[in-house]
């Protein structure tokens, strides 16, 4: 039963962060950063409860809080990574096929996603050691 709840979870956990990454891409225009929309914050509650589900239904180490951050942050990542081409001025003129830019790539929201990675694979690396451990004993 155990392991049918974490699947669940895992799997809520990763269409979280489908919906998320579904509605960061409205976030992102050519106007600027836009504040987050109802899909985003929804998205983010289902991976959130989804991964307190999968930390209540393992004994530790549990899959749960690691996955969880590594989920939120991977959207944002993706998308505020710095693209090709030009950024789009405040009121540019319409894209066109002759003139075409893209949306800002805010550089602090890719910072913050990129430390996000990073405190998740440091906490799925905790929990490997720390599995490792209990393996020899």
């Amino acid at each position: 039963m155990r392991l049918l709840t974490l699947t669940l979870a895992v799997l809520l956990q990763v269409a979280g962060a489908l919906v998320t990454w579904y509605g960061a891409q409205a976030m992102f225009t050519t106007a600027g950063v836009m504040p987050p929309n109802l899909i985003v914050i929804f998205g983010v509650v289902v991976i959130v409860l989804a991964s307190i589900v999968a930390m209540r239904s393992q004994p530790p180490p549990a899959v749960g809080w690691w996955l969880g951050v590594a989920l939120v942050s991977l959207p944002f990542v993706l998308i505020a990574m710095p693209g090709p081409g030009p950024q789009c001025p405040p009121g540019h003129p319409p894209l066109t096929s002759t003139y075409n830019c893209v949306a800002p790539r805010p550089l602090a929201i890719f910072a913050l996603g990129v430390a996000g990675l990073g405190v998740a694979l440091w906490g799925a690396w905790r929990d490997v050691a720390r599995l490792r451990r209990s393996e020899r004993t």
